[in-house]
């Protein structure tokens, strides 16, 4: 006979530390396979009234719920559970509390750059390439095993100012820019310049070992990165990666 509970563990951050928490999820169902999402509205609801987490839309459009289970960025309207799973904070962004992280020093990154100066006069249409990079929803699952933010000091929440390194969300709103027909050419060179202060090299020296995953199947090595490398940098990448 199937178990009518699923034992999940909480790793959550209070008081400045952090703790791990057993919970005992009641299924609807025998063979219901809940969702990371699930446990964690039933555990505020039933037992934790003050558990802090962030979700939206519940259909995988926005983003703002991931997680990490058993330290692997998820999405948790998405993610099955089982028995035994760790449900925490994402580790590759400062943690406010519980669930909850610090995310707004990505987005500063590209203050003054992600703004089309122009128009749409011409109904230029851009290509698939451009469209496949829109259906990013700002998850971050990206960052987990990225070598650029790997740099990045992300202890101290109270600093408001934007990381100096970049990572593949960043990378993708530059290589997006880019392949709009609307972008300057002026701009472009300005967008290049971005993506090497943000640390491109890094990639350019650790390519063919980079594993970067997005949360929604975007082809980031292929659709951002290399392309990134190739304007950057030319025939170099290309002979260094042969």
């Amino acid at each position: 006979m199937q178990e009518k509970y699923l034992n999940i563990k909480l790793k959550l951050k209070r008081n400045k530390e952090f703790i791990l928490i057993e919970y005992k999820y009641k299924k609807r169902s025998y063979d219901e396979r809940p969702m990371a999402l699930d446990v964690l509205l039933q555990a505020q609801e039933e037992k934790y009234d003050d558990l802090a987490f962030r979700y939206g839309c519940r259909a995988r459009n926005c983003g703002v719920c991931t997680i990490d289970v058993n330290d692997r960025p998820k999405l948790a309207c998405r993610a099955r559970v089982k028995e035994g799973d760790i449900l925490s904070a994402m580790a590759t962004l400062p943690v406010i509390k519980d669930l909850v992280v610090k995310r707004d020093a990505i987005t500063r990154q590209l203050k003054g750059y992600n703004n089309i100066s122009h128009k749409n006069d011409l109904n230029k249409d851009a290509d698939n390439s451009y469209h496949n990079l829109t259906a990013c929803i700002e998850c971050y699952a990206c960052l987990d095993g990225c070598p650029i933010h790997a740099k990045n000091n992300i202890v101290d929440i109270q600093n408001n100012v934007a990381y100096k390194y970049g990572n593949p969300y960043s990378l993708l709103k530059i290589q997006r820019l880019l392949i709009d027909p609307l972008t300057p050419e002026i701009e472009k060179t300005q967008l290049i310049d971005k993506a090497k202060s943000l640390g491109l090299e890094i990639y350019r020296r650790e390519y063919k070992n980079l594993k970067i995953k997005c949360g929604v199947g975007i082809n980031l090595k292929g659709e951002v990165i290399k392309p990134l490398l190739d304007v950057a940098f030319g025939d170099e990448v290309e002979k260094e990666n042969q």
